[in-house]
């Protein structure tokens, strides 16, 4: 009884979800980059959470949420909620822009830039790959082809391809400044009202071209695909 009115109590209190979730994921990212807390590791509890950061469940919750909606951190039977294997530079920089969406680029900088680092990123994938860079690609791969058959807007599963294309390229600068910026392009297109209705079709088609060129090993059909999809994204954002 005295924890449900504890967490009732935590639940009043006046910090907004913003200021509360900001001060989970900025915990969580310095003690990333202190090293406190490594691919693997697990974090802490919620309850030990709410009585590090003096915020209540909730925001405690939602934060972890966002952290796993993009992969960040895994929750695992029997071993409880850990920091998933990517580097330590990659992960801070993705919580860094999750906790940061004013801090936004003007959308064509911002789409100019991306097409440079994904085509780099499809070319050394291509290359480097491994079987499981390959499985996780192809599974994002199917889960976006699995909505966009029944006309559902995929954009969390396309972003998560291309995060998995950067991982493969074994360039963690290339992933991590990929990641940076990834939740600013889900934002820039999460609003953006869709009038083609093969918009999806389409999109697959071109990650299809991309995919098969990175099983194939195709260096530079990968980097073209990857080229051709990036004109394709800004052109349908910003018809000439």
């Amino acid at each position: 009884m005295e924890e449900l009115q504890e967490e009732r109590s935590k639940e009043k209190r006046p910090d907004d979800s913003f200021e509360g979730e900001s001060k989970v994921l900025g915990y969580i990212q310095k003690q990333i980059v202190s090293g406190a807390l490594k691919a693997g590791d697990k974090l802490p509890s919620e309850r030990q959470l709410c009585e590090i950061l003096g915020v209540s469940r909730g925001y405690v919750r939602k934060a972890l949420s966002r952290l796993d909606h993009y992969g960040l951190i895994k929750t695992l039977p029997q071993r409880g909620t850990t920091v998933a294997e990517l580097g330590s530079k990659a992960i801070s920089g993705l919580i860094a822009s999750i906790g940061s969406f004013d801090e936004s680029f003007a959308p064509l900088d911002l789409l100019e830039i991306r097409e440079i680092l994904e085509g780099y990123a499809a070319r050394k994938a291509a290359k480097l790959a491994t079987q499981e860079d390959l499985q996780e690609i192809l599974k994002w791969h199917m889960e976006f082809k699995a909505k966009a058959d029944v006309g559902q807007r995929a954009l969390d599963e396309d972003h998560l391809l291309h995060i998995a294309i950067a991982k493969a390229s074994k360039n963690p600068v290339c992933l991590s400044l990929i990641s940076y910026i990834t939740p600013q392009i889900i934002a820039l297109n999460v609003g953006f009202a869709e009038s083609d209705p093969d918009r999806f079709v389409r999109t697959f088609e071109e990650h299809d071209r991309l995919v098969k060129c990175i099983l194939a090993k195709d260096e530079q059909g990968a980097e073209a695909a990857m080229m051709a999809h990036m004109r394709e994204a800004r052109r349908r954002r910003f018809p000439d």
